[in-house]
């Protein structure tokens, strides 16, 4: 059953009872809203009661008091706990009406590296002023662990295609071409933002913060070309671009050059600024204690060059200094071979889940961090305690010299299990993914297939998936193993047209389900509807007793956005509908929101052209749920002993 306005509706006579009766509770509420939704998934319209307030985003942990042994790496888990938006209002605010107004030339910044099908089309602008627009680009979300977002989000910057400027309309603060390029930056695609920042040079030189986020971008990739990176704050006076110069002639040993900066940075700069400290060593000086660097209280824009510097200097950062909210910087702390492995494999991780590094980089890490005595062999008792990335390490390391073939089941599946389902889809399950390649799919790994195949899947690897999937189905059908049919539904097209299939699915996911399984049990209805599987009304109201499909707003999402989005896509207008489904997934990613606002996002792109976009979508977030259980914390007694 669907409240959406999006789905056509069957005729009157064929309406079941139950579809009746749904459609008696919907009249007491919505409708005015429904009657805007033209694309997504089903949306509830009763009002909403009993809605529980959101989890609060658990502060970070306090840095340990200095002391002279070594401090242990300090990393709050990641992902966080979701802090969801504003709950829905039950009467969502109709857009304000449309006016006729007369357009000026289109915008000058509409360059891109991407055209036609490549991006978003020949028109991906269409309908949606520049006004309206530069305020939703620079509210994009930066910080993601879904690969889906970040390549969405980074076609969406590169397209070419500029918005309408309406006659008259006084030129932006900041323009259009800037903002993309800096946002390109800080989404952790420098080689994107250098491309499209060469076809609007104008942009780039007019704009200091747009020019600073693509060098900070460099110098935490590496590689920075200092010739181009100097060259390119030649319009620019701040004292970023001295110290950006001091740090370029330190690197190629211009002792000159470095103490000609470094004395018109004294002269500006105050005692305590940490790239200050760390110049007076690239100078020639002896390098400042590491924990006497506070990064946090240098320039707001400087960390970057900072932690570069500190690199150039052989300066390591310690656990208590590292930059816990910027997982770019955290990046360039985890390349740093100066900073202790442990440290190194935790802000990696971290970076990791965010997509500022890849699996490979981050396995790099894992093998780099010492065990302590006979920690290889105790590593299940070690994970029952502690879900960190040392952990992972050991595993990994553990792996690597186990020659028994159970005791390698044990420790795939362990390394499997301590992936946070919400990380399933990203470098961190990649990780763990390539630990169990090299582990068959055989009889006696029939207890690891559900998880191995829940993870290939989350991944995109569909030939392991599959195998591991049949190995699940041919020993016998557990709870775990029907959980998958939906998920490899959307991640293969493959089933979703056999609505015995599906009634036979829901049949034994249902069975015993506490409430728990049931939200999500429904919430994977949601997405095999938005995925273009049929779900009859009368099998929406056996999983959830009557209540109906979940709503809008008990995902509590931001009110303007969830119209803004349907009212997009029902207007063929792609990147407007792309842009408010980016702020609508926001920092936590399909895998880290309730599965009616991914269902709805990818309807909606779906609508306009973008189905395998939609699709990824989906599949990330049925991942992150495709189980009879949440994953318990603590690990049980089949670990690796």
């Amino acid at each position: 059953m669907s409240a959406s306005r999006a789905e056509p509706r069957p005729s009157a006579g064929a309406v079941p009872s139950s579809a009746l009766l749904l459609a008696v509770l919907l009249a007491a509420g919505w409708m005015g809203t429904a009657t805007a939704q033209i694309v997504g998934p089903p949306v509830r319209l009763t009002p909403d009661a009993g809605t529980e307030a959101p989890a609060s985003v658990p502060a970070p942990a306090a840095a340990p008091a200095a002391v002279t042994a070594p401090l242990p790496v300090v990393v709050p888990a990641y992902p966080p706990a979701v802090t969801p938006p504003p709950a829905v209002s039950p009467v969502v605010a109709r857009p304000a009406p449309v006016a006729r107004e007369a357009l000026g030339a289109p915008d000058p910044d509409g360059a891109g590296t991407l055209s036609g099908p490549q991006g978003l089309g020949a028109d991906p602008w269409r309908g949606i002023g520049r006004a309206e627009l530069l305020p939703l680009i620079a509210a994009l979300p930066v910080d993601t662990p879904s690969p889906t977002v970040k390549a969405l989000e980074r076609r969406l910057l590169l397209s070419a295609g500029s918005p309408a400027v309406a006659e008259g309309e006084a030129p932006p603060p900041r323009r259009f071409g800037a903002l993309r390029i800096e946002k390109l930056a800080r989404i952790g695609d420098p080689a994107g933002a250098a491309d499209l920042a060469a076809l609007l040079p104008a942009a780039l030189a007019a704009d200091e913060t747009a020019a600073k986020a693509l060098t900070d971008a460099e110098l935490a990739r590496g590689g920075l070309d200092c010739t181009r990176a100097i060259a390119r704050g030649k319009s620019f006076a701040s004292v970023y671009w001295t110290r950006l110069a001091l740090f370029c002639h330190a690197r190629v040993g211009n002792l000159a050059g470095t103490d000609e900066a470094l004395a018109s940075l004294r002269n500006s700069g105050r005692r305590s600024d940490p790239f200050l400290m760390v110049a007076d060593a690239l100078a020639g000086a002896a390098p400042p204690p590491a924990r006497s660097l506070l990064l946090r209280q240098g320039e707001p824009d400087g960390l970057a060059l900072t932690l570069a510097a500190m690199r150039t200097a052989r300066i390591g950062v310690p656990p208590d200094r590292l930059p816990l909210d910027n997982p770019q910087a955290l990046a360039a702390v985890a390349t740093n071979p100066f900073t202790d492995p442990a440290t190194r494999a935790a802000a990696g991780e971290r970076a990791a889940a965010s997509l500022f590094l890849d699996a490979r980089q981050l396995l790099d890490l894992y093998v780099q961090v010492p065990p302590s005595g006979d920690e290889l062999l105790r590593v299940g008792d070690i994970a029952r305690r502690d879900r960190g990335a040392r952990t992972r390490a050991l595993v990994h390391q553990a792996m690597a010299a186990a020659m028994d073939g159970r005791r390698r089941i044990a420790l795939a599946s362990l390394a499997v299990e301590l992936v946070d389902p919400r990380l399933r889809a990203g470098p961190v399950g990649g990780a763990a993914a390539g630990l169990l390649d090299t582990v068959s799919p055989g009889g006696d790994a029939a207890a690891l297939a559900p998880a191995a195949a829940r993870l290939y899947y989350a991944q995109g690897r569909l030939d392991q998936a599959r195998r591991w999937h049949d190995l699940a189905l041919r020993s016998g059908r557990s709870a775990d193993s029907a959980w998958l049919w939906p998920l490899a539904v959307v991640a293969t097209r493959r089933g979703g047209d056999d609505p015995r299939a599906l009634a036979a699915w829901l049949e034994e996911a249902l069975r015993g389900a506490d409430a728990p399984a049931r939200s999500r049990i429904a919430g994977q209805l949601a997405l095999l509807q938005a995925a273009g599987v049929a779900v009859p009304d009368e099998l929406w109201m056996q999983a959830t007793d009557g209540a109906g499909p979940p709503s809008g707003s008990e995902a509590g999402v931001d009110p303007a956005l969830w119209q803004r989005l349907g009212d997009a896509a029902a207007g063929g207008r792609v990147g407007e509908t792309v842009v408010a489904a980016l702020l609508l997934l926001g920092e936590a990613g399909p895998a880290g929101l309730p599965p009616v606002v991914t269902a709805r996002v990818a309807a909606n792109l779906k609508s306009v052209g973008l189905e395998a976009d939609a699709r990824a979508l989906v599949r990330e977030a049925m991942a992150a749920i495709a189980g009879p259980t949440v994953p318990d914390p603590a690990l049980s007694e089949r670990g690796a002993q």
